[in-house]
């Protein structure tokens, strides 16, 4: 039976397919982390954890810059070249160049910051070893593979790195005094899937025939750099504020509440992420009524999914906590809970508003929301974090990223529209409410914090949730039904 899903949803071309695989590819890169979080919180403790998360903090923002806007911008140039591997090749060969550039006089910048300016002194081994990634950031070419839809290669790619890092990890990291090997840990399995897929990437373009153009992207890609600058100014500052006035302790605290949720968010994103490459070319040839069916079909199946996430990780984040966590991270609890809107939040920012901005050339829009958002986020952070610690971060960060999601579709809105049948709403409110019912009563019953207890919690609540949905007839069922259809049909055959 594993075999005809697996036959079914191999399908070439599939975006079925392609969610499915890019949902493994984000969950395996959010969940390497969560499940570390689970071990290494109870090995490094708050402390150490809080150094971790500080060191990836001032590396993800020299990654940012690095990268200019190419991580984005990449899929939709990769995408619009079509099936031409000539111009693919010579489009692939103009983004690798800059981003060798501009890697490298940032890593070079990096270093010198890291061991001359007394500040990091006391976490500098740290964060020179996190540095790897930042220097290896010259092979991260992930969005060729986006554009051409090779979501199986990336998730293959991305699980044998992981499980490899995930099994060192247990092996070596058993005290607090081996922060420093958790970090080589992470920078390794970063750089891993970096340099494989430069090994890989030669299957895929030939020789330059032209002389290469970086000049055409050089506008777009320094746009979405400068919306990545406020993005990670705004992240980055919580992380440094909170360490500034309270300490690593609380930084920890927070970092993993981030984790969680975050976790959530990805894996909801993904599942429409794989939209993007084929909806930036229906926009490229005109072809808009495919792009709003697309978009319809999309709206509908993220929601489906992101609203009953958001409102779990709200009832159970104590379960969560004491589970991966520990006691120790109790703090978190109430975190998890503010920053669990943005599971909703994220979600439509990305597909109603990023990816529709990029796709028609946009991007100034997008940095017009970012600055909005980031100017509230240090607003906010100033008046909150001195006094609320770690959860003053989060009520900053849910009011700028609602305000930056607000902005964004206030631009994207001319360029799409998505027909939702009015019994889907009412659908997913019935199924909301008896997923929380269920829950609760799951909850009053399993009481006590297990692994067991929680699964069989999420297991009950999910499904009543599911059930709810099909006999409400709900339109993501229904567009499911003719995948469980052939899926029948396969079977039969087989028998």
């Amino acid at each position: 039976f594993l075999n005809i899903i697996v036959e079914y949803y191999m399908a070439r071309n599939s975006l079925v397919k392609n969610s499915l695989f890019n949902m493994l590819y984000k969950g395996l890169t959010v969940l390497f982390p969560l499940i570390t979080t689970s071990y290494i919180s109870r090995v490094l403790f708050p402390s150490g954890v809080g150094k971790i998360s500080y060191a990836q903090t001032i590396v993800n923002y020299f990654v940012t810059l690095a990268s200019l806007g190419i991580p984005n911008y990449g899929v939709k140039v990769i995408a619009q070249t079509g099936k031409s591997r000539q111009d693919r090749s010579n489009a692939f060969y103009e983004l690798f160049l800059i981003n060798l550039i501009s890697t490298s006089i940032i890593s070079l910048i990096y270093y010198i910051i890291i061991n001359k300016v007394d500040y990091f002194s006391e976490k500098q081994l740290i964060l020179n070893l996190m540095g790897t990634i930042l220097v290896l950031n010259i092979f991260n070419i992930d969005w060729f593979y986006q554009g051409i839809e090779e979501y199986v290669y990336i998730a293959s790619r991305s699980a044998i790195i992981k499980i490899a890092s995930i099994a060192i990890m247990f092996l070596c990291v058993r005290s607090k005094n081996d922060t420093w090997i958790y970090a080589l840990i992470l920078s390794t399995a970063t750089a891993g899937n970096y340099i494989i897929n430069m090994a890989h990437v030669r299957k895929y373009v030939v020789k330059k025939k032209d002389t290469l153009q970086i000049e055409k992207h050089m506008k777009p890609v320094l746009i979405l750099l400068a919306a990545s600058i406020a993005t990670e100014i705004y992240t980055m500052l919580d992380t440094v504020m909170i360490e500034y006035y309270h300490g690593d302790e609380f930084v920890g605290y927070y970092s993993n509440a981030v984790k969680i949720v975050r976790t959530v968010y990805v894996m909801v994103v993904a599942m429409v992420t794989a939209f993007f490459p084929r909806i930036s070319l229906y926009i490229k040839n005109g072809e808009k009524e495919k792009s709003d069916r697309l978009l319809t079909d999309g709206t509908m199946a993220f929601f489906v999914f992101a609203i009953p996430c958001s409102v779990g990780l709200f009832l159970i984040a104590d379960y969560i906590v004491y589970i991966l966590l520990g006691k120790a991270f109790l703090e978190s609890i109430f975190t998890i809970r503010i920053l669990s809107i943005l599971v909703c939040v994220f979600s439509t920012a990305y597909f109603l508003g990023h990816m529709l901005l990029i796709a028609t050339g946009n991007e100034k829009k997008i940095l017009e929301a970012t600055i909005i958002g980031a100017s509230l986020n240090v607003i906010f952070n100033l008046l909150l974090i001195p006094v609320f610690k770690h959860n003053g971060a989060a009520v900053a960060s849910v009011v700028a990223e609602c305000a930056v999601t607000i902005s964004l579709l206030s631009h994207s809105s001319k360029y799409f529209k998505i027909s939702i049948p009015k019994r889907y709403f009412g659908s997913i409110i019935s199924a909301i409410l008896g997923m929380v019912l269920s829950l609760e009563c799951s909850r009053w019953i399993f009481a006590m914090k297990s692994i067991k207890n929680t699964l069989i919690i999420v297991a009950v609540s999910g499904f009543t949730y599911c059930m709810v949905l099909f006999f409400t007839k709900n339109p993501v069922t229904e567009m499911a039904g003719p995948i469980l259809e052939n899926m029948i049909r396969n079977l039969k055959k087989q028998r």
